[in-house]
C-alpha cells in the first residue's frame, strides 16, 4: 500500500512538473501581433540563370499569400515589412544517370541572400546572406526536350525554395 501511494504521488509530482515546464501552445506564427502588410520586391539576379528571379519571386509572393493573413501589396512603401534579396548562385549537379549516361537525377543547389526589413523602424528583423537551399530532382531524361523541361523543372525548385524561406523568416518570429 506505501508503495502504490509513493507512486502516485511520484506521477503527479512528473505531471506537475511537465505542465509547470513552459511550453504553452503555439500560435500560427508569431508574426500574428506583427505587420498587417507585406511587399516581396523582386529579388536581384546575380547569376546567368534567364529569369531565375522573377519565377523565385512570384513563388515567394503565391507562398506568402498562401500560409499567411497578411496583405501582399507591391509597393514597399504601403507595406509593414518588406521581403527582399538576390539570387547568388543557381548550380545543378547530375546524381544518377538514365539512358545514355545523360542525368536524370539532378541535385539543385540555390544561394540566396534574403532579408526582412521593418519599413517602420528601417531595422532588419532577418537577414541571411548566405541562404542555401538544395534537393533532388528527377528532370527529363530525354536529350531532345531537355531544356524544354528546365523551366518547368525550375518553377517546381522555386515553390520548394519559397515553402523553405517562408519557414525559415517564420521560424525566426
Amino acid at each position: 500500500m506505501w508503495l502504490l501511494v509513493r507512486i502516485e504521488f511520484l506521477c503527479l509530482l512528473i505531471c506537475v512538473t511537465v505542465a509547470a515546464c513552459g511550453y504553452r501552445a503555439a500560435s500560427r506564427n508569431r508574426l500574428d501581433t506583427g505587420p498587417k502588410t507585406v511587399a516581396v520586391v523582386p529579388l536581384e539576379n546575380r547569376t546567368p540563370t534567364y529569369e531565375v528571379e522573377q519565377i523565385l519571386t512570384s513563388s515567394l509572393v503565391r507562398e506568402l499569400v498562401q500560409r499567411s493573413d497578411y496583405e501582399v501589396v507591391n509597393d514597399p512603401n504601403d507595406a509593414d515589412w518588406e521581403i527582399g534579396g538576390a539570387v547568388l548562385r543557381v548550380r545543378v549537379s547530375p546524381v544518377a544517370f538514365g539512358q545514355a549516361s545523360f542525368g536524370s537525377t539532378f541535385l539543385v543547389t540555390l544561394q540566396a541572400s534574403i532579408y526582412v526589413l521593418d519599413r517602420n523602424s528601417r531595422e532588419f528583423l532577418y537577414q541571411n546572406n548566405s541562404y542555401v537551399f538544395r534537393d533532388q530532382y528527377v528532370i527529363n531524361v530525354d536529350l531532345e526536350n531537355f531544356f524544354s523541361e528546365l523551366n518547368p523543372a525550375l518553377r517546381r525548385i522555386s515553390e520548394d525554395f519559397a515553402s523553405s524561406v517562408v519557414n525559415s523568416i517564420m521560424e525566426a518570429f
